[in-house]
């Protein structure tokens, strides 16, 4: 496995926290502020923690895996990223 260059992984770091920064904006504005307006109902200072715990639930569990998918489908300069499964599976130890 080839190792990546101090360049390539300030590349991968910005592909990935601008989308994460970007994304998460998105979320907190519509779940944060925008059902509360749909809704029609003030967010008491208890909602509001839950209301945070469910946006970082969205954001870990929902765009955070598509995130890593579009990784790997881009093509960076120079280079790409490529997920390689191992298909056989390692022998097992005996006792």
């Amino acid at each position: 496995m080839e190792i990546p260059t101090y360049g390539e992984l300030l590349k991968l770091v910005w592909f990935l926290v601008w989308r994460h920064v970007v994304i998460l904006m998105f979320v907190s504005m519509t779940i944060g502020w925008g059902l509360p307006v749909i809704l029609n109902y003030t967010v008491s200072e208890d909602s509001q923690y839950l209301l945070e715990i469910c946006i970082y639930g969205v954001l870990f569990l929902g765009i955070t895996p598509f995130i890593l998918k579009t990784l790997f489908q881009k093509q960076f300069q120079g280079f790409q990223i490529i997920f390689q499964r191992d298909t056989h599976s390692p022998p097992l130890s005996q006792s």
